[in-house]
């Protein structure tokens, strides 16, 4: 029997008391719909130390002068129905024109390694500076200190990895023996930095994915997305280890959390911006990475009109030279070296 216009409306008064006193219902009623171009989401962890203590920085090997950088840089697109999610990694010592911005002495326009718009002018020029280089609209900014990484890591319940070679780094102090690891937030820190191979930032770059790999394969096979308590109780544990930045708040992130239940673990994608050169001569910067121009328009080209980086059943990856990753699937088929 159909409920007269009065008890219709307290019914529905009731379901909105429920969810607005979890903070769920306030969360997705504050965030707009997802573009129909699908939401970009750039995730940066920085090399601040701020927070850790001396026992903290001798046990994680997080000594050192911070140069208030971003360590790491990742475009993080999700599909406009929440189906697909592609992660494009900017290696750090990319060499790419800031935006414009204010140096201290009047406004400025150069070039530099990605990573040091940070230090120039924080999240709001990093986000500019990326926008640039991609041509893409970033909609979300979200930022970790090596403190916050190490919490949100935690909040998740660890990270899982895996190693075909022994792998030592006196640097970052990792000791990880062959085969498969369950690593807590300030190991996974460890991991996460070392540079212990021949490639340095560029093979970094390649297990700060599969470390994300692993963490989100967990989360979508233990369906915690789709259930909004879990969900936000997990966000807002994450959401203490990060710093929302421009265009984001705590809200946008639960929103876009519940907009990624439906990601199925072989929707989501890796890949790195198309490389030219990892020593190209860069002036004051020294050595620099630079960017297959041509390749990384077509790659970004592709997340903008909201597809994917390569079809569903080519596992080979996008032709053009993508450095491809690969995608999470059931039987950890991505997280070796």
């Amino acid at each position: 029997m159909a409920l007269p216009p009065l008890s219709r409306t307290l019914a529905a008064g009731a379901c909105l008391a429920v969810l607005a006193g979890s903070g769920y219902g306030w969360a997705l009623a504050a965030t707009p719909p997802p573009s129909p171009a699908g939401t970009n989401v750039l995730v940066v962890g920085s090399d601040s130390r701020a927070g850790l203590t001396r026992e903290e920085k001798d046990r994680w090997h997080a000594g050192g002068e911070a140069c208030r950088c971003a360590d790491v840089i990742m475009v993080v697109h999700l599909s406009a129905d929440g189906r697909r999610a592609s992660v494009v990694s900017l290696p750090r010592d990319s060499y790419v024109p800031f935006a414009p911005h204010d140096d201290g002495e009047g406004p400025a326009a150069h070039s530099g390694k990605i990573n040091a718009a940070l230090q120039h002018g924080g999240p709001d020029l990093l986000m500019r500076t990326v926008e640039r280089a991609t041509g893409l609209e970033v909609d979300h900014y979200l930022q970790a200190r090596f403190k916050g990484f190490v919490q949100a890591v935690d909040a998740l319940g660890g990270a899982p990895v895996c190693t075909k070679e022994p792998m030592r780094d006196e640097n970052s102090g990792i000791d990880l023996a062959p085969g498969k690891h369950h690593l807590d937030g300030g190991r996974a820190l460890q991991y996460v930095r070392t540079r212990h191979s021949g490639h340095g930032d560029i093979d970094r770059v390649r297990r700060q994915q599969r470390l994300v790999a692993g963490i989100t394969g967990r989360q979508l096979a233990a369906g915690t997305l789709e259930d909004p308590r879990k969900l936000h109780a997990l966000v807002g544990e994450v959401a203490r280890g990060l710093r929302p930045g421009p265009r984001t708040g705590v809200a946008d992130m639960l929103a876009l959390a519940w907009q990624a239940r439906r990601l199925r673990l072989a929707d989501v994608e890796f890949a790195t911006v198309p490389l030219a050169s990892i020593s190209h001569p860069a002036g004051e910067w020294g050595s620099a990475v630079k960017w297959n121009e041509a390749r990384a328009r077509t790659m970004f080209r592709r997340l903008a009109a909201d597809r994917r980086l390569a079809p569903a059943d080519d596992e080979r990856g996008p032709r053009g030279g993508f450095d491809w990753t690969g995608r999470v699937a059931p039987g950890d088929r991505m997280d070796c070296d």
